[in-house]
């Protein structure tokens, strides 16, 4: 395959018999450092720290499915650019649009012969040493500097060019910084817009549209785009950074019962338990009618053996919804086996 054969190749099929097959496969084509696992967040570390350059993910994983993975992988600048292959047992629309939306390299249908299979990885892997690449790249690092020192016209001519050759998310992030920094709150936006229409999930990218919109006094887009940002933060487990822009959000309209809910559940995950119900218990001063809202108070009370205040909130959550099973569940289960009534 040449020089760019990728050296260190990560493996995730939640198949084990599969898996065994993809990495025979790829041992017999000649790759040599190939890391595997059936979990979408091991994958990732494994990603980050063996330094890896190819991905071979199926759709479904554990922990975090194949499709987050490349979401995730597409968001981190250090490893946007590594070529990623799905591999899927079907194909369905759906599937190819939201792969294609999330940045996918490409995708191959299961089962494979080996053939196959090396023939779609060549096809999948991007020259890196291609003239345009390397140019690229130069101008990228160029323009990274020249921003780090001030120059911010000079670094806005090096993204520009980039954006001649091919586009990219980091570019239009980096020319929406520079707007920014220069007050042009509007180009701004329109970069940023398009950075995240080439990844959906880049969470920085809807966090500076967020406050560029707030600049501008637009309150309704800046809570959209920071409730956008806080929400991939949270799935990308990157909890302080959503905490962060969660409360940016706050900042803007601090009645907002999305927010605090989220909030919730982000303490909760946390451990902080007095912090989650603080928030839950701030969400139904908004709407004291929300019967998902008490369940999830519920369960913070019960974290702190707060049983009577769990049942209470239960019982008003199935008066709002009689048929919130969920609740009405949990319920019984606390009058049982804790007697209370």
């Amino acid at each position: 395959m040449g020089d760019a054969t990728p050296k260190k190749i990560v493996l995730a099929d939640r198949e084990p018999n599969s898996r065994k097959v993809e990495y025979e496969y790829l041992k017999e084509i000649g790759f040599g450092e190939i890391y595997q696992t059936d979990s979408g967040t091991e994958a990732w570390s494994m990603i980050k720290n063996f330094d890896a350059d190819f991905v071979i993910s199926t759709w479904h994983l554990r922990e975090m499915n194949g499709l987050v993975l490349l979401k995730v992988i597409r968001a981190d600048a250090a490893h946007a650019s590594i070529p990623f292959l799905m591999l899927v047992e079907e194909v369905t629309k759906g599937q190819v649009v939201a792969a294609g939306e999330a940045g996918v390299n490409n995708m191959l249908l299961k089962p494979f012969t080996k053939a196959v299979f090396g023939a779609k990885i060549s096809e999948t892997i991007k020259p890196e040493d291609a003239p345009e690449i390397v140019e690229s790249r130069r101008m990228y690092d160029t323009g990274l500097e020249l921003m780090k020192q001030g120059s911010y016209e000079e670094a806005l001519t090096s993204f520009k060019k980039i954006l001649s050759i091919h586009e990219s998310a980091e570019v239009y992030f980096n020319l929406g910084y520079i707007k920014t920094a220069q007050g042009q709150y509007e180009e701004a936006i329109l970069a940023f817009r398009r950075a995240t229409q080439i990844n959906n999930a880049f969470a920085q990218a809807y966090q500076k549209m967020g406050e560029a919109y707030a600049r501008l006094g637009r309150a309704d887009e800046a809570q959209v785009c920071f409730e956008k940002a806080a929400e991939i933060f949270m799935e990308k487990n990157m909890e302080e950074n959503a905490e962060a822009v969660f409360m940016q959000a706050l900042e803007i309209n601090p009645n907002t019962l999305n927010v605090y809910n989220s909030l919730g559940i982000l303490y909760r995950r946390q451990g902080r338990f007095n912090d989650s119900i603080r928030m839950y218990q701030k969400a139904l001063r908004v709407n004291p009618k929300d019967e998902h809202i008490m369940y999830n108070l519920a369960r913070a009370f019960m974290a702190v053996k707060d049983l009577q205040n769990a049942a209470s909130t239960l019982r008003i959550a199935v008066v709002i919804n009689p048929d919130f099973r969920e609740a009405q569940n949990m319920l019984t289960s606390l009058e049982v086996g804790q007697g209370l009534k």
